[in-house]
């Protein structure tokens, strides 16, 4: 291999600003697509987000109902559910209490 020089002529500094231009004009023209792609796929997700707001209003508004006699929400729908897995629970341990007692009172009569 051959030894490194450690002077630089004049025709070698024109060479190397040449390929430091070179390079330059390289990596600003890559620095460009880079930003116009990301600018391409914010667009793409603002479009998405909008599309997908837009379904979920639609859906929200497809789940007016009626309850109690007055127009309520989805909020409406899951209060109506709410009592009803209360009434249901009141339901079972009032069962289950009934059944203890009557279980209680037969123990208690043949002792």
């Amino acid at each position: 291999m051959a030894a490194a020089r450690s002077t630089w002529t004049d025709t070698r500094l024109d060479d190397l600003k040449e390929t430091v231009v070179v390079i330059d004009e390289k990596v600003t023209a890559l620095d460009k697509k880079v930003d116009e792609g990301f600018a391409r796929a914010d667009r793409k997700m603002n479009e998405g987000f909008a599309r997908l707001d837009n379904k979920m209003d639609e859906g929200f508004a497809r789940l007016d109902v009626k309850i109690d006699g007055g127009l309520g929400r989805l909020d409406g729908r899951i209060d109506s559910l709410h009592h009803s897995l209360v009434h249901g629970m009141i339901a079972l341990i009032s069962i289950i209490t009934v059944l203890l007692v009557a279980l209680a009172g037969i123990v208690a009569t043949h002792m």
